[in-house]
């Protein structure tokens, strides 16, 4: 998928950008709802997949200072994670630690304590830090901490930015939008409705488990993942303008 041209649109005007462009106009937006007020601590914060894994799925929130790290992590489980209730944690890329099957202890109890911590304690302008879900096919997201605002947060987490459904197509008729993903097959592995049927009729595994939806997350085709539950406008698939 790295050829795939990856865009959002601002929340605030609708206006449709790529994703280091999006950043810096909501940051315009953001100055303007602060003007005149000085009621808080908040954050804008961009997270994205692992350029690793393509780079190309984000998301802009707005937190209010007083909201839980647990409270951004509850966010990125309904929107772009959350399958089995696996366990995950916040990493800041200069304290990370290696742990071993025998600190389990250990990393939970570090885990917590960041989770328990209210933002304005832990985050400040121009941080990167990682967060990661399921240990084991773990799902790795990089944030950023764009700009810093002196205004609180109405509800805690504002979603301020989401890229649009992946131009992801169909790789056996490459005229219709893929609905479904094979993770048992390479080469094709991505298929409309009607070409993910004739699939069936040769993958053993598709009916039982290897067919999952396209839907518009990093943690697509990853184990029981099937979508999220906030935004559902843009968890879709592609449809063509």
């Amino acid at each position: 998928m790295s050829a795939i041209n990856s865009v959002g649109k601002c929340f605030f005007c609708n206006a449709e950008f790529k994703k280091a462009g999006i950043t810096r106009h909501l940051n315009t937006h953001l100055v303007k709802e602060s003007k005149g007020r000085n009621n808080g601590t908040s954050f804008h914060i961009r997270i994205e997949d692992d350029p690793r894994s393509g780079g190309l799925f984000f998301l802009n929130l707005w937190v209010d200072g007083d909201s839980l790290m647990s409270d951004i992590d509850d966010f990125l489980r309904k929107i772009w994670l959350e399958c089995c209730g696996h366990l995950s944690a916040f990493i800041n890329p200069k304290e990370k630690k290696r742990y071993s099957m025998f600190d389990i202890d250990e990393m939970q109890s570090d885990a917590e304590e960041i989770m328990d911590s209210a933002t304005k304690g832990m985050l400040i302008k121009g941080m990167k830090l990682t967060h990661e879900y399921d240990f084991g096919s773990t799902t790795t997201l990089l944030l950023t901490v764009s700009e810093q605002f002196p205004v609180a947060v109405p509800g805690g987490i504002i979603l301020l930015s989401r890229n649009e459904p992946l131009e992801i197509m169909c790789e056996v008729c490459k005229s219709a939008s893929a609905t479904t993903i094979c993770t048992t097959c390479y080469d094709p592995n991505t298929f409309c409705k009607k070409c993910a049927k004739q699939h069936a009729k040769t993958c053993e595994d598709f009916a039982d488990y290897s067919a999952m939806p396209v839907v518009n997350s990093p943690r697509m085709g990853i184990c029981g993942y099937d979508g999220g539950t906030i935004d559902k406008k843009r968890d879709g698939i592609f449809v063509k303008k």
